[in-house]
C-alpha cells in the first residue's frame, strides 16, 4: 500500500484538489485550509437550500425554484473557494454571519409561526447574487 500522489487524488476527486491552492496531498499544515474550505462550503450549501426553501414558501414558479436548486452548487464553490483563504476561525465567522442572514430573512407571526422568507444574498459579506 502506498500514498496516492495529487495527481491521483484529483482524479479521484474529480479536480477538486487541483482547484484549491492547498492541494489534497498536503501535509497536516493544510488541514487548517481543508477545514476551513469545509466551513466554507457549508456556509454556501446552507444560504442554497435556504433561498430554495424560501422560493418553496413564496410559491415561485417550477422554473425559479428549478433555477435555485440549480445555483446551490454555485453557492457551495463560491463558499468553499472563499473559506480556502480564510483562517478556521475567518471562516466559522463566514458561516455565522451566513446563518445570521438566513435568521433575519424569517419572520414570524405572534403564535411564533413563520409569517415570511425573503432570499438571501450569498456570500454574506459582498452580497452576491440570489440563488
Amino acid at each position: 500500500m502506498r500514498e496516492l500522489t495529487l495527481s491521483e487524488m484529483d482524479t479521484i476527486s474529480g479536480g477538486f484538489c487541483l482547484s484549491l491552492s492547498f492541494g489534497c496531498g498536503s501535509s497536516l499544515g493544510g488541514l487548517d485550509k481543508l477545514v476551513s474550505t469545509t466551513i466554507g462550503a457549508m456556509a454556501g450549501l446552507a444560504a442554497g437550500i435556504y433561498n430554495v426553501t424560501a422560493d418553496l414558501f413564496n410559491g415561485a414558479s417550477c422554473s425559479t425554484i428549478n433555477s435555485a436548486i440549480q445555483n446551490i452548487s454555485s453557492d457551495v464553490a463560491i463558499g468553499a473557494q472563499s473559506g480556502a483563504g480564510m483562517s478556521v476561525s475567518g471562516a466559522l465567522s463566514y458561516y455565522n454571519n451566513t446563518i445570521s442572514s438566513i435568521n433575519n430573512a424569517v419572520s414570524y407571526n405572534n403564535c411564533g409561526f413563520i409569517s415570511g422568507m425573503t432570499l438571501i444574498g450569498f456570500p454574506p459579506s459582498t452580497g452576491g447574487g440570489l440563488g
